[in-house]
């Protein structure tokens, strides 16, 4: 049981959370005591039926991966430059340079994860892009995409492309992108006034009509659209209309809320992250409204079906390839790992189709999903995992909750009780400060720490 079963206090209730066992319940102070102390009489019915399910042995404790390198898709990176200059931008996009891959390179890494995929007997071909801006070297794109469906229909399989992007090209590349692409995650940060402040072109023009003109195609098209929204001190306690005005407006079939991430340039525009507790409930409510109108709402490091064991691709042998041919775990640019002190490259990949992988690189990667000491009496450690191993749960981190532990941990909490059909506890919480920082702020929620952490 021990590290496997927690109890969160919520006001006057605790809620009980069991997340390998995928139980939860919520229960009096009383009951928890009870559980501690393993003394639950058998006339407690519903009360022993849980203690006898969280004294059990987990169905399945999630590890880290080992064995043969097993991709979850294969990530492009066709060019680290750029057509926008956000303010707040941490994938390179402003020391990117010109530099696009190599069709041939991208071709073959396609080609290998084909028959990689066809080998281990899956049934998709899952390929992603990211940036910079991906569609920045639309040729390169246009000739995956092509290449993709061809050697996927070769194989039996069925192609699966994804893509994170910008929004900024001609109607044209929108239609093309909605025809041929399952799922696309589109940066944009709701009404002009929001978006134009932080995502301006080079040329300093604000990009919302040119996002707005590709969401609206996009929203027509077969494909998956996801809006991620960048929420900073500015637009945290706008979340709610601008949920609305995005469900009026396009149809969006999932809506991302991600808080700021510091950098120099979001320094120096003024913004800066919400308050934690302020982004807990504002997404709370926007959830809802989001929820109402049958899109779905999501955060990140949030609650999952499935246990996992790393927030990332980084720990999930995923094979990113950089335009100049480096195979990495991780799409962030290669010096903001090492501003961690992380390597996170495994290998190389040649234009003749040779994967070339670092056995011990790799096993280098997968310990990062095992060495979170901060997560390791936290409820979420199941859901959040850690975070981005570069920017949260990098090794030497602090250990005391930061802001992301502290608005995910409400979050989530606010998640579990909605599945309880408590979301009028949940709305309670969310409207007292001093009940949200019980929750958020305490050291350990094993239960088996409850009466030392409450003395």
């Amino acid at each position: 049981m021990a590290g496997s079963v927690f109890v969160i206090p919520v006001l006057d209730r605790w809620l009980v959370y069991a997340p390998l066992h995928h139980a939860s319940a919520l229960v009096n102070r009383a009951a928890v005591c009870r559980l501690s102390e393993d003394r639950v009489q058998p006339e407690q019915e519903d009360l022993a039926s849980l203690s006898s399910l969280i004294r059990s042995e987990p169905p399945g404790v999630p590890q880290p991966r080992e064995g043969l390198v097993s991709p979850q898709f294969l990530g492009l990176i066709p060019t680290r430059a750029c057509n926008l200059r956000c303010v707040y931008c941490g994938f390179g996009a402003a020391d990117g340079g010109c530099e696009v891959m190599d069709m041939a390179l991208a071709v073959a890494a396609v080609d290998w994860m084909a028959a990689d995929a066809q080998r281990r007997g899956r049934a998709t071909l899952d390929v992603h892009f990211f940036g910079g801006e991906p569609f920045f070297a639309r040729d390169v794109v246009e000739v995956v995409v092509h290449r993709t469906r061809a050697v996927a229909a070769e194989k039996g399989l069925v192609p699966r492309l994804e893509a994170a992007t910008n929004g900024v090209y001609d109607e044209d590349c929108a239609r093309f992108i909605g025809d041929y692409f399952e799922a696309v995650v589109l940066s944009f940060d709701g009404f002009p006034q929001v978006h134009d402040r932080r995502r301006s072109a080079v040329n300093g023009r604000g990009s919302f009509e040119a996002v707005a003109r590709t969401a609206r195609i996009l929203s027509q098209s077969p494909a998956e659209l996801c809006f991620r929204v960048c929420v900073a001190d500015d637009n945290v306690d706008h979340l709610a209309e601008t949920v609305s005005w995005f469900c009026r407006q396009f149809q969006p079939a999932a809506i991302d809320f991600e808080t700021l991430q510091p950098t120099s340039g979001a320094e120096e525009a003024g913004l800066r992250p919400p308050d934690p507790y302020r982004f807990a409930a504002q997404f709370h409510s926007a959830g809802r409204i989001a929820s109402d109108q049958g899109v779905r709402p999501s955060y990140a490091a949030a609650l999952r079906e499935t246990p996992r064991t790393s927030f990332c691709p980084v720990g999930n042998d995923t094979l990113i390839l950089s335009p100049e041919g480096r195979v990495s775990a991780c799409y962030l640019p290669k010096q903001e790992w090492q501003a961690r002190g992380l390597d996170l490259e495994m290998g190389r990949f040649t234009v003749q189709g040779a994967m070339e992988l670092d056995r011990r690189a790799i096993e280098r990667v997968r310990s990062l999903a095992a060495a979170k000491p901060r997560c390791a009496k936290c409820f979420c450690r199941w859901s959040c995992a850690g975070g981005c191993h570069v920017n949260q749960s990098f090794p030497g981190c602090p250990q005391a909750y930061n802001d992301f532990c502290i608005q995910t941990r409400l979050i989530t909490a606010c998640s579990l009780l909605a599945e309880l059909g408590a979301d009028s506890l949940a709305d309670r919480l969310l409207d007292d400060r001093s009940a949200m920082e019980a929750l958020a702020l305490r050291t350990s929620d094993a239960l088996e720490d409850c009466e030392e952490a409450d003395g």
